[in-house]
């Protein structure tokens, strides 16, 4: 009888160990995200502007795929009207997606303009309006098939536009890895 509950606790201590272990790689695999860049000219609007103005923005999505944090800084204009993630390789315009400036915080700055927010799935238009999680949407800009777009009201159509693509993963601590 003891022998048998040595046993039963034996077999109960291993399955306390497999699920600790397996439980510590399912989050710390979740908490990793990626982080994308986009560097904007006038150049790459379809069909290019002369523009003089130039922007960045940055992305990182977080755990679950259920936030894209977003950081965008505009040099040359505070007359931002729209910023907006389309769908589109480079040199074609396509569909937009994301109106960045929706729930963002935009400020005009001399001679600038500076926009951060977040993007949920309630954000999402066009073909991926509707979709529980931004996995599609991270989807396409991994593939290099998105974006960004800002207009002002000299060019309506799009002032300075750049693809976003791939930077690097982070964990939610905010360190950086190579890929």
């Amino acid at each position: 009888m003891i022998l048998k509950s040595l046993i039963c606790v034996k077999h109960v201590l291993l399955i306390i160990s497999l699920v600790t272990i397996s439980g510590t790689t399912i989050i710390s695999t979740q908490t990793l995200g990626m982080k994308f860049t986009a560097t904007m000219s006038g150049d790459q609007v379809a069909p290019p502007t002369d523009s003089s103005i130039n922007g960045t923005a940055s992305f990182r999505t977080t755990a679950h795929d259920t936030v894209i944090k977003y950081k965008i800084k505009v040099a040359g204009s505070s007359d931002v009207t729209n910023a907006d993630i389309h769908l589109g390789k480079t040199g074609e315009n396509g569909e937009e997606v994301v109106d960045l400036l929706k729930d963002s915080k935009k400020n005009g700055i001399r001679q600038g303009t500076s926009i951060r927010g977040n993007i949920t799935s309630s954000d999402l238009k066009g073909s991926l309006e509707g979709k529980e999680v931004l996995t599609d949407l991270i989807l396409s800009m991994k593939n290099g098939s998105t974006y960004v777009n800002i207009d002002t009201p000299y060019h309506e159509n799009g002032e300075i536009r750049g693809q976003i693509i791939v930077l690097d993963k982070v964990d939610n601590g905010g360190s950086t890895n190579v890929k």
